[in-house]
């Protein structure tokens, strides 16, 4: 996805406004992204679709959409796993329809099978989804994104893979999956570098990602996540360090807000980033260079 500059937004419609007044609210309060959230099921009306799309370009707010959780790409069931690719197909369309450009989507699960026959399973829906869109005439940007437990397919290299695989397809980075997912990893900028500097080498450019952040509490046994937080919960990963990364590395991406307070901290990301971004960029988030197939 082709951006001019860092974005901020919540995952969701606000909290602080009505449905029929959302994007104008966040225009008002210098927000400029939201994710549409169809979680739970995908909206079928064309004419909802499109208003929604006119109303958020009218304010100047850029969509992505996270399709429904219930999606495993990777599933043994054939019958389930057919009914993944049409439900993430249908996510792909509202998308299009609504003139979002991102379709954030949750791969799947190991169950029992080995993580690399999983991820091949997720490769071959992946393109069965692609084709799908090709043959209905449009195409939108799938967003695999790295996953907060260990029994799902979506860790950091496999969403990179996924992305060298298809140039449809760039990743949503959700950092705080990331820490809970390694146990609480994220303890530092260092920390980020490092995430940043994989993703730069396997990505050829850090341009473009869709970003989820919150913090987030971990299971009992201190792997895996077990629920969002707002900043400043005190369970991290801290968002300041990762701005700092950001700026200095000059980067275009979506941040997307996860906490339960949504646009309000959407906002304080924003200020914290607009308050660190006093350096010079280093320019290392270069065009997007042709990735490997």
């Amino acid at each position: 996805m082709e951006l001019d500059r860092v974005r901020f937004g919540p995952a969701g419609f606000p909290i602080d406004a009505s449905r029929q007044e959302a994007f104008k609210y966040l225009k008002k309060i210098g927000l400029d992204a939201m994710e549409y959230q169809a979680v739970r099921s995908v909206p079928k009306k064309e004419e909802t679709l499109l208003a929604i799309g006119e109303d958020a370009g009218k304010h100047g707010i850029l969509l992505t959409l996270h399709a429904p959780y219930a999606l495993n790409l990777a599933a043994e069931d054939e019958k389930k796993r057919e009914g993944s690719i049409e439900r993430l197909f249908r996510a792909c369309r509202a998308a299009h329809v609504m003139g979002a450009r991102h379709v954030t989507f949750h791969p799947g699960y190991y169950g029992g099978l080995d993580p690399a026959e999983a991820l091949e399973r997720t490769v071959d829906a992946v393109e069965r989804v692609i084709a799908m869109m090709r043959e209905a005439g449009f195409v939108v940007e799938l967003g695999p994104e790295t996953t907060g437990k260990p029994s799902q397919v979506g860790s950091l290299e496999e969403v990179i893979d996924l992305a060298q695989r298809f140039d449809e397809v760039w990743p949503t980075v959700d950092f705080a999956h990331l820490h809970a997912r390694e146990g609480g990893s994220i303890k530092g900028r260092e920390d980020y570098a490092r995430i940043l500097d994989r993703l730069e080498e396997g990505l050829g450019t850090l341009d473009g990602l869709v970003i989820h952040f919150s913090e987030i509490e971990m299971t009992k046994s201190g792997v895996g996540e077990r629920m969002h937080h707002d900043l400043g919960s005190g369970y991290g990963p801290d968002f300041e360090p990762l701005a700092r990364e950001m700026a200095e590395r000059g980067v275009k991406w979506v941040v997307i807000c996860e906490t339960p307070l949504l646009e309000r901290d959407a906002l304080k990301m924003k200020e914290i980033y607009e308050r660190v971004s006093g350096a010079r960029p280093r320019g290392r988030a270069r065009g997007r260079r042709r990735r490997r197939r």
